[in-house]
């Protein structure tokens, strides 16, 4: 009898260690599982699930475009727009003059060209609005983005005659392009260092 009982000791100790271990392995592989919380008018409530949840891009991101302008499908031109105290307003224009629908987001690159064709000083900067919205083309369609600098010198800029040498010319760099079009440009000199503040392509 006494034999009996230690046996009997024996295997519900057993059966107790090894129930233990497991529910030990059970909670830590719960653990390692990512927690997604949601809140609802009773409360919060905290789900374990297989996977995290899925990742969404920033809002600023562009979006998918099959087919981008380029150079090569755009003709460029510039329009006078109303003038403040010591600032210019144009509106660059850019127009679809290829055979295929083509798109536009964001603003894209510009470098001022003397009447040789050789860079000025410029100092292009993204801070009008509207901001970055995808623009369709079809073949005729045109898009816009707002321009504005100063005529006033700045700085080291000389105050008698020209503050920058004068332009006449844009090269305008596409949206998400590497070759540029060649813009005429017929307004002058741009002051405190070719500071361009423009804004992102809008329709037209």
């Amino acid at each position: 009898m006494a034999r009996h009982y230690r046996l009997c000791v024996i295997a519900a100790l057993s059966l107790s260690v090894l129930s233990a271990c497991g529910a030990r392995q059970g909670a830590a592989s719960e653990s390692t599982l990512p927690r997604l919380t949601t809140t609802t008018g009773s409360g919060t409530t905290t789900t374990t699930t297989s996977s995290p949840p899925s990742q969404t891009g920033s809002e600023s991101s562009p979006p998918n475009q099959d087919n981008p302008c380029t150079a090569e499908s755009l003709t460029g031109s510039v329009e006078s727009m109303d003038a403040a105290p010591g600032n210019r307003y144009v509106t660059l224009v850019l127009r679809n003059t290829g055979g295929q629908t083509c798109s536009l987001w964001g603003f894209g690159g510009l470098e001022l060209l003397d009447v040789a064709k050789r860079p000025l000083p410029t100092d292009a900067r993204r801070s009008l609005d509207p901001q970055p919205a995808l623009v369709t083309l079809e073949p005729g369609d045109e898009a816009g983005k707002i321009v504005r600098w100063t005529v006033v010198a700045t700085g080291d800029e000389p105050t008698a005659g020209p503050c920058q040498p004068k332009a006449a010319s844009i090269n305008v760099l596409p949206p998400d392009q590497t070759a540029p079009l060649v813009v005429e440009y017929t307004f002058g000199s741009v002051c405190d260092h070719g500071r361009l503040d423009t804004s992102a392509y809008f329709a037209r």
